[in-house]
């Protein structure tokens, strides 16, 4: 290899997802990028549910760096068109509590669905499938990429750092991201982790399997429980004081080709240590069976990848960036799947990094001070988090606590995926990247609204009260009473919504077409003052337009095929070899 192939702007180690979209932005926008990853493609990883505000913030990634490959994973649609037809459709969060020894209750469930066409639907991930797909397109930007080269130091010098692999030698790089999760090379070599300063501590069991049989089969009937979205078509929580199962399936619609589903409980760590002399595998199914809905669910599944157990899932480090290198957010810290939360910090991550590392090369100025956003805000949306898991572990004591406490978790889901809109409508408009700079100011910045006052607020006082609960300095019925008061007297409930009422348990209402549109109506004309302008000031034209485009895809492509099909039927001679779009054919589209 030639000493030239050895030299980069940016080394990215992890080809994993966040490491991949990073390498494709960068190398989009003239970076030398190396891309390191230490086994290869197709590849299993856990991190398949994604979330709106996830979502969302792919929108804004793939138009504000031009990079339409990363749009293609944020709709259910496109993932399924240009992806991969192995991944599964997220319609709601579905969340079912468990009495040990008894059936479940038709009314102990809650939903939040996700948005409808065109904005949505959300995705389950088969991430072999999701993350070979951007790893290729990082490498069709030109980034610079190397499987199966495991890197055993990285050694930091005034101008750059030296990458030390196993067996492909050493390569020179002016700064270094560490996208390698929890096992990643700085924390180690830098000496970064720390105890985890956080209240969450669980543990997990996962495998993926087959013949895993759809919740609607064994749940109460509709007619009953009152969701609006099968429990199939989401991912699915089975709670149980003390810990939730969780089940996310990759063949849960008509066009889907894979039999996998994903599966997995999760423990409080303090109530259900990890028993010794018990392997994972007994330990899964011990806990299945104290269920019956739930061994029902799993009564003809099977495993097709050993089951693994961790130890705490919790990790820390101390800080995020420094002098030439930074850490994306699973390499940093991690709390627990609940909520689907590592992918959608690991969005906003790329966001603000991007950016900055695309102008640090172009002005050869790497100084950390460049980066200091990125040290406050992933270290404050981890804080977040944890305090979101640990009180919702704390809530699963009980269902109507649950379905309180679930509720403020709601409202900061639709300002912070809110946030994320008004950036895209407003670049829809102009189509100035700079549209998406509001996304590092007041009161966008962040994940879940936390930066806007009245939604930190609520959530602080919110959380105060489950805390309190868990003290036994009130009761769980004083605790779900003051949890609806702080959501009435926030004015943050848009009037469409059930929110403020407790019997009903999907308080959001569905965000297909109409309900959308109700809530934009709501918060421009019926909202209070500190609602008012910052949130819901438009986008229904931007859905509209959407809309049409997804359909008119959508329809085309019935057509094509039609077409192609009639076509062979009579002649073996074409030339669609000639017509299959660039990257740059893509981005003109758009």
């Amino acid at each position: 290899m030639q000493e030239d192939q050895r030299v980069f702007d940016v080394a990215v180690v992890g080809g994993g997802l966040g490491g991949t979209m990073l390498a494709a932005i960068l190398a989009r926008h003239g970076v030398r990028v190396l891309l390191l990853e230490g086994s290869g493609h197709p590849r299993f990883a856990i991190g398949e549910s994604t979330v709106p505000e996830t979502t969302f913030g792919l929108r804004v990634l793939a138009r504000r760096y031009d990079v339409p490959e990363i749009e293609h994973l944020a709709t259910n649609g496109a993932l399924r068109r240009h992806v991969s037809s192995n991944c599964g459709v997220k319609r709601n969060f579905s969340f079912v509590y468990h009495r040990e020894g008894e059936p479940t209750r038709a009314e102990e469930c809650t939903q939040y669905p996700t948005w409808g066409p065109p904005l949505g639907p959300d995705s389950h991930y088969l991430r072999q499938d999701v993350d070979a797909y951007m790893f290729h397109v990082a490498v069709s930007y030109g980034a610079t990429a190397h499987t199966h080269t495991v890197v055993d130091d990285v050694k930091f010098e005034e101008n750059g750092a030296t990458i030390v692999t196993r067996d492909n030698g050493t390569f020179q790089a002016s700064y270094v991201v560490d996208a390698g999760g929890v096992r990643a090379v700085l924390p180690e070599r830098l000496g970064l982790r720390q105890e985890p300063p956080y209240r969450t501590r669980s543990r997990t069991v996962f495998t993926h399997m087959v013949n895993v049989r759809p919740f609607d089969t064994v749940a109460p009937p509709r007619r009953l429980h009152g969701m609006p979205s099968p429990f199939s078509q989401g991912t699915l929580h089975h709670l149980f004081p003390g810990g939730w199962f969780w089940v996310i399936p990759f063949d849960n619609h008509s066009a889907g080709t894979s039999e996998l589903c994903s599966v997995g409980v999760n423990l409080d760590l303090d109530r259900y240590p990890r028993p010794e002399g018990e392997g994972a595998e007994e330990e899964f199914w011990r806990h299945v069976r104290r269920f019956p809905s739930v061994a029902a669910q799993f009564e003809r599944a099977r495993a097709v990848r050993p089951y693994v157990s961790t130890d705490r899932t919790q990790f820390s480090s101390r800080t995020v960036v420094g002098d030439r290198w930074c850490l994306l957010p699973h390499a940093s810290d991690f709390i627990d799947p609940l909520f689907s939360s590592g992918l959608a910090v690991t969005v906003m991550t790329l966001n603000a990094l991007s950016h900055r590392l695309i102008d640090a090369v172009r002005h050869d100025d790497f100084d950390p001070s460049r980066f200091a956003y990125l040290e406050e805000w992933i270290k404050r949306m981890f804080r977040f988090y944890d305090d979101l898991v640990s009180c919702s572990y704390v809530a699963f004591d009980d269902f109507e606590l649950w379905n309180a406490w679930n509720r403020v978790w709601t409202i900061t889901t639709l300002y912070g995926t809110n946030a994320q809109n008004q950036a895209a409508v407003a670049f829809e408009k102009t189509h100035d990247p700079a549209s998406f700079d509001a996304l590092e100011t007041p009161p966008y910045r962040g994940l879940q609204g936390v930066d806007n006052p009245w939604v930190e607020q609520l959530f602080n006082r919110s959380r105060d009260a489950v805390l309190a609960y868990r003290d036994g300095q009130l009761t769980k019925d004083q605790a779900v009473e003051r949890i609806f008061t702080l959501l009435r007297e926030s004015e943050l409930c848009p009037a469409v919504w059930g929110t403020l009422d407790p019997e009903d348990r999907c308080p959001s209402g569905v965000f297909t077409l109409w309900p959308l549109m109700k809530i934009l109506l709501w918060g421009k004309f019926r909202s209070p003052r500190h609602v008012r302008g910052a949130y819901f000031t438009g986008g229904a034209r931007l859905v509209g337009k959407e809309a049409a485009q997804v359909y008119g895809a959508e329809l085309r492509r019935g057509v094509s095929q039609v077409h192609q099909t009639a076509r062979d039927m009579w002649c073996n001679w074409n030339r669609d070899w000639a017509h299959r779009p660039t990257s740059r054919d893509i981005r003109m589209k758009k």
